[in-house]
């Protein structure tokens, strides 16, 4: 679990044509909704939310949210980071208020280690198919991630959700679907073509000629 804090203002006009002006002067629209609670708009800094966004896993950092000029803060987690898909740039932030004696859902990443056996030993391949699980824990419980040893995996053996062992938290996703499986190695057969062993002989043709007796006519 990471945890950052980061400091807002209240942000008192809104619409696109505000938010816009305000990202051309450095900073970042957001909301933070609250449990039974009117939501909030604010802005932030854009500088501010670097250390946000340096961790893989950004949306499961515990955010300690204060207001500039008030007392008081409160926690938070991101819900929804809004960006601009070709050049990757934050446009807008929706942030969910949290309380830390409470569990939450929070979908965690995927990782595997280990080369398996049927890797190493037979020629087959890995393929990692799920890279994110649901899982329902306290916000103070939250993983980096959740890495599978998969080096006992033989061609055909597969890991599933199911498989997933948490010590503080309870698996969420359906335990049916496959994480990982190792496949055989994709063998091209080919057709073997046997070639003519003898050509057809072609006997030569003789002509014989013959010669004419030519009588003299008289």
């Amino acid at each position: 679990m990471h945890e950052v804090t980061l400091i807002a203002h209240r942000r008192e006009e809104q619409g696109k044509q505000k938010a816009k002006a305000l990202r051309k002067n450095g900073k970042i629209p957001a909301v933070v909704y609250g449990q039974g609670k009117p939501a909030i708009p604010l802005m932030f800094e854009a500088k501010d939310l670097l250390p946000l966004f340096k961790y893989a896993s950004s949306e499961n950092v515990i955010i300690t949210l204060k207001l500039a000029e008030e007392k008081g803060e409160l926690k938070a987690i991101i819900k929804e980071a809004q960006t601009e898909p070709i050049h990757n740039v934050l446009l807008h932030l929706d942030l969910q208020e949290i309380q830390l004696k409470e569990k939450i859902r929070v979908k965690i990443p995927l990782a595997l280690t280990g080369i398996p056996d049927g890797v190493k030993n037979g020629g087959g391949i890995l393929e990692h198919i799920l890279d994110l699980v649901e899982i329902s824990c306290l916000p103070t419980d939250i993983p980096d991630q959740i890495t599978l040893d998969v080096q006992h995996l033989k061609i055909g053996q597969s890991l599933h959700v199911s498989d997933i062992k948490l010590e503080n938290g309870e698996v969420i996703s359906d335990p049916s679907k496959v994480i990982t499986t190792v496949i055989a190695p994709l063998v091209e057969a080919a057709a073997a073509e046997t070639p003519a062993t003898a050509e057809a002989a072609k006997e030569p043709e003789v002509i014989v000629k013959g010669k004419k007796d030519e009588e003299a006519a008289e």
